[in-house]
């Protein structure tokens, strides 16, 4: 999965559905240590991605105060 970078909304969604599957099912351990461990780097990576669009966001309003 670390392999090819997923687009924000595919990552949201697959999160979404990992919540709703172990929230919804009783699933064996495995299974289920197998889905956290998918949601967290899910979550880990769209974090980062949230972050670095704050980060332009940013930049931007700088940068248009800047010019003003």
């Amino acid at each position: 999965m670390e392999d090819k970078k997923k687009p924000f909304e595919e990552g949201l969604a697959r999160l979404n559905e990992i919540v709703a599957k172990v929230e919804g099912e009783v699933l064996p351990l495995d299974e289920a240590m197998a889905l956290y461990e998918e949601g967290k780097a899910l979550i880990n990576g769209l974090s980062k991605e949230l972050e670095e669009a704050e980060k332009k966001v940013a930049k931007a309003r700088e940068e248009e105060e800047e010019s003003q």
